[in-house]
């Protein structure tokens, strides 16, 4: 073995933190040229696969496990209960959805135990008229498997310090390109894959200056532009509670300013509890993660109170907020400072 390979495999297993999306390794580490081989012994026909595109595995498969800190792939399913908020890294986890509690995550069948979600074919409201099912059928599982939310490009080069601003692989792969080129990228829509900053570690450690930064909206109230909003991208299921909503205060604002008044004042550190999204113009002048909150431009997301892998909490809740105040806790004063 060469000097040449030895400096690669220490780099590649000291400073796991640099990791992003473009893999790394020997092709034989995610693909099999014969399914076959082995005899069967580690790769199940009917069970185990086959998997498209020569995958030894699923994407369930590939990042179910237990979070230590060391681990190279982000692991967002754990077979045994996790530590939330210890090692569940940022977007949480899908144990609580698949043991039972079916608001405590999104429905994604692709992860065991968990079903279709029985709501799904409410009408997203950008298309007039139509429903997620009146295109894709009332049982297509389609709309709740990994690839419907996560367009995988895993051999794209994503080096930038802003992910998914103008490179072809979006933050955390987080694009609607694999099902719907035309009508999320296109016309009234214009979103674009989400951007942001990527966290080394996903967040496996965390702190004020140690987390992931988020795109928000172009500008506060301009829900009409090309957006690499976070929110927008959620937006495209869960429309209705998209937007300021400030008219009659009858939605919780998202894509929206925090004030620099009133209780709001007090929200000047960033807090990975509450988290807070960057207007574009802020985040693509970025070089790395801020530990400070700019009120009157940094802007409240969907991903301020909620997982949107699960957590163990009723609506994907980043926090125990039914428990509180007997126990639980008050996370809406986070930005709300006066109001616990």
């Amino acid at each position: 073995m060469n000097w040449a390979i030895i400096s690669f495999l220490l780099w590649f297993f000291l400073f796991p933190s640099v990791i992003q999306a473009k893999v790394k390794g020997q092709c034989a580490n995610c693909h099999t040229m014969h399914y076959s081989q082995h005899g069967g012994v580690l790769l199940e026909w009917g069970t185990k696969g086959p998997y498209q595109n020569l995958l030894v595995n699923s994407c369930v498969g590939c990042h179910t496990g237990v979070n230590d800190g060391t681990n190279t792939i982000p692991y967002v399913f754990s077979e045994s209960e996790p530590t939330y908020g210890t090692n569940t890294l940022a977007g949480g986890n899908f144990y609580w959805v698949a043991n039972g509690c079916d608001e405590c995550g999104h429905n994604v069948t692709d992860i065991p135990g968990v079903n279709q979600d029985s709501n799904f074919s409410q009408t997203p409201g950008f298309v007039s008229g139509k429903t997620c099912s009146s295109c894709h059928g009332s049982g297509n599982m389609v709309l709740t498997k990994c690839i419907f939310c996560h367009d995988p490009k895993h051999h794209a080069d994503d080096s930038g310090t802003v992910v998914g601003d103008d490179e072809e692989v979006k933050y955390r792969f987080l694009s609607f390109t694999a099902f719907h080129p035309y009508t999320y990228q296109q016309g009234s829509y214009n979103f674009y894959g989400v951007a942001g900053i990527e966290d080394g570690d996903w967040e496996y450690t965390v702190s004020s200056s140690d987390h992931n930064e988020y795109c928000g909206a172009a500008s506060s109230g301009d829900y009409s532009g090309a957006s690499h909003s976070i929110s927008r991208y959620c937006a495209a299921c869960h429309w209705g509670f998209y937007g300021e909503n400030t008219e009659h205060w009858i939605r919780h604002p998202s894509d929206y300013i925090l004030p620099n008044s009133g209780e709001y004042a007090n929200y000047t550190t960033y807090n990975p509890l509450a988290p807070i999204a960057r207007l574009e113009s802020t985040l693509t002048g970025m070089t790395v993660a801020s530990s400070t909150v700019t009120l009157g431009e940094d802007q409240v997301s969907c991903l301020s109170c909620h997982r949107p892998h699960g957590s163990p909490y009723p609506k994907i809740m980043r926090w125990d907020y039914q428990g509180w105040p007997g126990s639980g806790t008050n996370g809406c004063n986070v930005c709300h400072t006066t109001k616990d």
